[in-house]
């Protein structure tokens, strides 16, 4: 009996996939480990620096057999590399087994079950997963997703430079037509290349609005709030509908805002840099209400607000505070606003100062 070759090892180790884990406690396993906590442990796996229970832990997901169908997509490259590796070498240990039990099985008898004992260990890697779709998807299509408060800087196929910001997801197909085109959910600061096929880029960020770039520099958010474009350099088309006649083109310094039907657009002139300053590592106030400032600690950093007194959210601030760490970042605004802002987990209350 050979080894599996090297060609098959992505499509075995992908075909497991899974919503959720187990963890184990007191000698007994528990469905309880979620992505998050997976993702944590396949990258410390793959860098060697999960600790004795740790690896039990992940031992214990790859002993499960469930369906699980929809893990790839939340794994990073390091995460999905680590996965391969990892269910890559139980096959081969499953394979080493057999040829040790081969030797020692009775006549006549060595072939059947040796050959079984791996086709049970390889089956038991396909049938746990019941989801080879989703490498074929996993391998068509790129997704990139950055946590609450943390910022990624991402080069795209065509060299253009996108810098996600906390809490978003930008994904693409890792093979471009005659048309570049992105997905957004959340906040980005794009830095488009020209091609010299003159290929457009596009930035698509539901079914009813997307935005055309040739070469140019600009920041796009898609909030709970609303959507919101502002120009720094070059020109965008803004896709309002599904005619010709419904678009918008912008011009440098120039920023336009909807809550949910594009065509109800706000056009403005606003002072450059002044919404792209988070991808510095800082967040600019410009005569900013203590609400609009909720909104970004929500979608950015998970932090739900809540004011002793409703008239406090009307509140407006100016000047800039540090995002690299958050307390210091609520310290700033509430020393710009003259209130006290009390932390408990990931809720936060705005109360007036006592003189």
């Amino acid at each position: 009996m050979g080894f599996i070759p090297l060609e098959e090892k992505t499509a075995l180790a992908v075909a497991v996939t899974a919503p959720e884990c187990y963890y184990i406690k007191s000698g007994e396993v528990y469905r309880r480990m979620d992505k998050d906590r997976l993702l944590y442990l396949l990258e410390n796996d793959k860098r060697g620096q999960n600790s004795s229970a740790e690896a039990e832990e992940l031992e214990a997901w790859y002993r499960s057999a469930e369906a699980r169908p929809a893990l790839t997509d939340r794994l990073s490259a390091d995460g999905l590399s680590a996965l391969e590796d990892k269910i890559f070498a139980r096959i081969l240990t499953a394979n080493a087994e057999s040829h040790e039990w081969l030797e020692e099985s009775p006549a006549g008898k060595s072939g059947w079950f040796g050959w079984g004992k791996i086709a049970a260990a390889v089956l038991l890697l396909i049938v746990a997963g019941i989801g080879l779709y989703v490498f074929q998807q996993q391998k068509g299509r790129v997704t990139e997703r950055t946590g609450f408060g943390e910022t990624r800087v991402l080069i795209l196929p065509d060299g253009s430079e996108v810098t996600l910001n906390g809490n978003s997801v930008l994904s693409y197909d890792t093979e471009w037509p005659e048309l570049r085109e992105v997905r957004l959910e959340g906040e980005g600061y794009f830095k488009v290349v020209h091609t010299r096929d003159h290929r457009k880029f596009r930035v698509r960020t539901g079914a009813d609005f997307s935005l055309d770039v040739l070469g140019t520099q600009f920041n796009i958010s898609k909030r709970e709030s609303g959507t919101r474009i502002v120009l720094d350099e070059g020109k965008v088309r803004c896709n309002l509908g599904d005619s010709e006649s419904d678009t918008l083109v912008l011009r440098p310094g120039e920023m336009i805002q909807f809550h949910k039907k594009p065509s109800d657009y706000q056009r403005e002139r606003v002072e450059k840099g002044l919404y792209s300053a988070w991808k510095d590592h800082k967040l600019v106030f410009k005569n900013t209400s203590l609400r609009e400032v909720a909104g970004i600690l929500r979608d950015t950093y998970g932090l739900e607000t809540e004011a002793s007194r409703p008239e406090l959210l009307d509140r407006q601030i100016s000047g800039s505070v540090p995002t690299d760490n958050v307390d210091l970042l609520l310290q700033g605004i509430a020393e710009a606003s003259a209130v006290t802002i009390t932390r408990d987990g990931d809720q936060l209350v705005i109360a007036p100062r006592s003189e």
